[in-house]
């Protein structure tokens, strides 16, 4: 056998070029290195039988391996062994389990994500990015459905946004905040603690957005926001240079000359005023409030506090009337405290549509419909609804994903802030660097103008929010094709053409 190192020695200037090469080699390599982790997460990835092995259970985080709904005892085996499938790894026994399952329940979102996720880990050579999308999960707004409707958004996006294989295909991993600004700071640390999330959709509620923007905005993350009390109250006098913060709902300064319009509050006679009840402590709240007291003047307003625990709406309702009250504006916080939505529908009950009365997003609920007595004078301004949409594409593929026409306005506002963040991905290289993805999502939301959206045309101001203003009025009407024997409706819409599907 020929001893290769002796015959090198034999040849110096042989050895050191060779040496040389190997040299300058390594150099271009680690300097590749550097520059280029992401090489690096290829790697182990490639290796790694599991995308969500580091996933633990019950930690309020889940792209697959579980339910984070309390009612997963409920749902059906299929949905059991899929998610005991994705734990294993076993990438295609959870797509046929999932694939079961949403024959069995089609309308539920979190099937959905977690069968696109499973596609994506049984396809080995497609990269995907991954998103966080963290919605409200906990006993009341569960019962509700607002954590639902806001994944249905993000879901049909993702959906739609995989089909395509000319680009990398788009994971979600789905985070329970619980409405709860007291835990988000440290669930918003853990969350981007996964190292390949490179931007966030979320937090229902603007108090919990408050509080955990910081950690966003230190990791220099795009949170792409629902929240919409106005930004210097979400800010909170901070200053963050770059922003990160970015929304595609209109804020309380579009919504409240609406609802003022609406009740004619700029016509009330000298000793006329108007109730409003909202909860002091609550980021969104305490917003709305003070844009109506901007506009109307303090002297035109009587301020009562809807969150406290002691709350007796009969009593309350006279003592408002007695001092002139003319209508009511409810500005109950989104489910942050436990007594203030409750205690504006106890307020509407005793109302018995006495007064005028209209809110804002956080009434489009459920329980509003399932009142014993339809709520006729009652007006809500929300961001966007499905029977008015200028895209109705949207609603007709959401109807056919999930298999009913019922589409709450929630799942639009989602849709288009998964939508936007899609369009942005299309645009940034998967073979940067994790920093450096983050950073140019930014910087094509700055400037991007995304014309599909399902509330119309979406671009972004300096401050990133929506230059748009898609605010409209519903209200309650009855519909005997819905389940609460009503529906909320565009206040101008032509419910003749209200047809049972």
């Amino acid at each position: 056998m020929i001893n290769f190192p002796r015959r090198i020695l034999r040849y110096p200037i042989l050895a050191k070029r060779l040496l040389s090469i190997i040299l300058i080699l390594s150099i271009v390599l680690w300097v590749y290195l550097i520059f280029n982790p992401q090489f690096f997460r290829d790697i182990f990835s490639d290796l790694s039988e599991n995308w969500c092995e580091n996933f633990a259970l019950k930690d309020n985080l889940s792209c697959g391996e579980e339910s984070l709904f309390p009612e997963y005892k409920s749902l059906s085996s299929d949905f059991k062994s899929a998610v005991y499938s994705f734990q294993k790894g076993n990438f295609k026994d959870a797509i046929n389990f999932f694939e079961k399952a949403r024959k069995k329940d089609q309308n539920n979102p979190e099937t959905l994500i977690y069968l696109n996720n499973a596609k994506l880990m049984q396809e080995k050579g497609r990269k995907s990015y991954t998103i966080a999308v963290v919605v409200p999960i906990n006993q009341d707004s569960r019962g509700t459905g607002i954590a639902e409707a806001l994944l249905r958004g993000a879901a049909q996006v993702q959906e739609d946004f995989n089909k395509e294989i000319k680009h990398p295909g788009l994971k979600i991993i789905i985070a329970n905040d619980a409405n709860d600004p007291q835990k988000v700071n440290n669930l918003a640390k853990y969350l981007l603690s996964k190292e390949d999330i490179v931007a966030v959709i979320g937090h229902y509620a603007s108090e919990v957005a408050k509080e955990a923007l910081p950690v966003y905005q230190q990791e220099q993350v795009i949170i792409m926001s629902s929240a919409t009390a106005a930004r210097e109250h979400i800010l909170s006098g901070r200053k963050f240079s770059p922003n990160f913060l970015f929304r595609t709902a209109p804020s309380v300064k579009f919504q409240v000359p609406i609802l003022i319009n609406k009740l004619k509050l700029f016509q009330l006679a000298n000793a006329e005023k108007v109730a409003i009840f909202y909860t002091p402590s609550s980021t969104f709240s305490k917003s709305a409030f003070e844009e109506f007291r901007n506009q109307l003047g303090i002297n035109k307003i009587i301020e009562k506090d809807v969150s406290i625990s002691g709350f007796i709406p009969d009593s309350t309702l006279n003592e408002v009337k007695q001092q002139g009250a003319k209508a009511l504006i409810l500005i109950p916080d989104g489910r942050v405290s436990p007594k203030s939505f409750t205690n504006t529908l106890s307020l509407i009950d005793v109302n018995a549509d006495q007064l005028p009365m209209a809110g804002q997003l956080v009434l489009y609920d459920e329980q509003i419909l399932n009142k014993k007595n339809i709520v006729k004078n009652l007006s809500i301004v929300i961001p966007w609804h499905p029977l008015n949409s200028p895209n109705q594409e949207v609603v007709s593929t959401a109807k056919r994903i999930w298999g009913t026409s019922n589409i709450n306005a929630q799942s639009g506002i989602f849709y288009d802030a998964t939508l936007v963040l899609a369009k942005a991905l299309e645009k940034v290289s998967i073979n940067d660097s994790l920093k450096k993805q983050r950073l140019d999502i930014r910087q094509q939301l700055t400037n991007l103008q995304v014309l599909e959206g399902a509330s119309g045309q979406i671009s972004f101001d300096q401050d990133g929010d929506r230059k748009e203003n898609t605010s409209q009025l519903v209200r309650v009407v009855p519909n005997k094709c819905s389940t609460y024997g009503a529906m909320f409706v565009p206040i101008d819409y032509d419910t003749s053409k209200l047809n049972c599907p």
